[in-house]
Order: C-alpha cells, then sequence, then structure tokens
C-alpha cells in the first residue's frame, strides 16, 4: 500500500480543480510535476445525472474522476445490465487499448459528475518515459481487475441477495464508507440494473432487509443501519475476504 506522494494543501492555484481526485487513486501517488505532466494535455468533461460518460466503442483513451460518482457496467444481450464496480473521485477507468472482441460495457454518471480523459497515445508516451508512471498505471488497473473479478465472482456465486447487498455496500463505499446512517441514493430500478434482475425481485429483497433491521428504505434510496451484518450478508460463504 503506497501512502500519498501529495499533500493537497499544496496544490498550485492552476491545479484546484484537482483536489478531490489528488486526494486518493492514481494521482495521489504521483509527485506534483508528474501529476502536471499527465493533465495538462486532458480533456475535462462534465456529465448530468444518468448520461454515459464512456462508452466501449469510443477511441482507446484513460479516465479519471474528478468529482462524483459514476458506474462502471456491462450490458447483457437480453438488454440488462451488471455493475462491475463504483467509481469516485481519483478513481481511473477507460480502454486503455484496442482490443477484441469488444465488450458492451460503458460508464454512467450516478450524479452530476466530471472527468478527465487523456488519449491513449498519451498514455502510451508517459509509461515509456515515466517508470514511476507506468507503475502507478499498473496499481491502478489492478484495482479494476481485482474489482471487477470480485463483481463477477459474486454475480456467479452470490444469491439475488448477496448481490443486492454487494451492490449497497458497493455504492455506500463509493460515497465515502460503509457507516451506520449512510443514505445510500438509487431507485430499485437502478438497484436492479446493478445486480442483473428486476425491480420487482429487487423490491421485495429490500423488503426483507428492512424487517430484519438492516435498512430503512426512504423516497430515492435508503439508510444503512446496520453496516456490519450487511457486510457479513456479503460476504457469508462466499470466501471474501472483508
Amino acid at each position: 500500500m503506497h501512502e500519498s506522494a501529495h499533500n493537497p494543501q499544496t496544490l498550485a492555484p492552476q491545479l484546484e480543480w484537482l483536489r478531490e481526485a489528488r486526494g486518493r487513486g492514481l494521482l495521489s501517488r504521483l509527485p506534483e510535476e508528474l501529476v502536471t505532466a499527465v493533465v495538462t494535455v486532458g480533456q475535462r468533461v462534465q456529465y448530468p445525472p444518468g448520461t454515459l460518460a464512456l462508452r466501449w466503442d469510443e477511441s482507446p483513451k484513460t479516465g479519471i474522476v474528478l468529482r462524483g460518482t459514476l458506474r462502471a457496467f456491462i450490458a447483457l444481450p437480453d438488454g440488462g445490465q451488471v455493475t462491475t464496480r463504483y467509481l469516485r473521485a481519483g478513481d481511473v477507468t477507460g480502454v486503455f487499448a484496442p482490443r477484441q472482441p469488444h465488450l458492451a460495457r460503458g460508464v454512467q454518471a450516478l450524479e452530476s459528475c466530471e472527468m478527465l480523459f487523456i488519449d491513449a497515445a498519451r498514455v502510451k508516451e508517459l509509461s515509456m518515459t515515466k517508470p514511476l508512471f507506468a507503475w502507478e498505471m499498473i496499481e491502478e488497473l489492478t484495482t479494476v481487475l481485482n474489482s471487477t473479478h470480485k463483481a463477477m465472482y459474486v454475480r456467479a456465486y452470490g444469491s439475488l441477495r448477496q448481490r443486492v447487498v454487494t451492490a449497497i455496500l458497493d455504492r455506500a463505499e463509493a460515497l465515502g464508507g460503509v457507516t451506520a446512517g449512510q443514505s445510500v441514493p438509487g431507485t430499485q430500478h437502478e438497484l436492479a440494473n446493478a445486480v442483473g434482475s428486476v425491480r420487482e425481485v429487487v423490491a421485495n429483497v429490500l423488503q426483507a432487509l428492512k424487517r430484519e433491521g438492516l435498512v430503512d428504505i426512504r423516497r430515492g434510496g435508503l439508510v444503512i443501519l446496520e453496516p456490519d451484518r450487511l457486510i457479513d450478508e456479503a460476504t457469508a460463504g462466499l470466501g471474501l475476504a472483508t
């Protein structure tokens, strides 16, 4: 585990917009001069809630979340979706090089957010000339790969209830942490999309969690009441480290 090589208080005024993204993830582990080399050729783009911030059929590029939360997903042949990870400021996503086959996937804004995009040629150049950047990209992509593997593992071996609970916990983590009283926004339809199910089935699971005192259902989302019990639910019998 790397400690941050950066103190947010030392940000140059022209890089103030990077403050949240410099607090964690790839940019938090890079020295100031290398961060400047990374971001000065990037393009900042803002997205309203619900819009696609990145599609699988776009040219290869790296996206760094500057603010807001998003979800990465895979689209299924039947029109459904499965969320593979949630992203917040500092996280990296993208299509880093041309590959076959083209998987139907994307990144969707869950709230008003902003991303910084860097084209593949610049990322390759930095990786070839800056060993520290190349290594930190390896570290970051390992995190992405582990997260995706976990999502696929839970999807394959977890019960529907575990998939719902895991989606709740992952969204809460993206919002800052899994704690008692943490509000987790999102409709039941959105949660169904996250776990590859339908709203009616997910609604039944949520009602059961509410009856057992694990969550409280609110308009437009829910509130976590018993985080430890939810974590136990998500990992029971799956051999996942907590």
